[in-house]
């Protein structure tokens, strides 16, 4: 299982580069750590967020959470489906497939963070 951390500011500043299909960090394998705006919230308030989103800034979120999720994560081009899940130790979570190859499962925590395992065989379809 990868962590890596997504801040809500963050999120909204990476969603017009979620198309763009490059990343900068070489094959690290450890938490990428992304810095908090300091603001507190819960694992539902994030996902209330998330859900909320329009479907396209939606697609960019999972997609930048399964990107920065380590270098099995990096082939990822697009989120070509995505449906929200049941929740994993009641936080939100979400199942999306890259390239309609590959899913991911997708995990909001209360720190501000999403839990990414993956990749899967194919459940969901687009």
């Amino acid at each position: 299982m990868k962590r890596s951390t997504i801040a809500l500011a963050v999120l909204a500043a990476a969603l017009p580069l979620a198309a763009c299909g490059s990343s900068t960090e070489a094959g690290n394998t450890s938490s990428a750590a992304v810095t908090s705006n300091g603001s507190e919230m819960s694992a539902d308030a994030l996902g209330a967020k998330i859900r909320a989103l329009p479907e396209g800034q939606r697609r960019g979120v999972l997609f930048r959470a399964i990107r920065d999720a380590g270098p099995s994560g990096a082939s990822c081009q697009s989120v070509t489906a995505m449906k929200e899940a049941a929740p994993v130790n009641g936080n939100p979570s979400w199942n999306a497939v890259c390239d309609g190859t590959a899913q991911w499962t997708i995990v909001m925590t209360a720190d501000q963070s999403a839990s990414v395992t993956g990749p899967g065989p194919v459940t969901i379809k687009s």
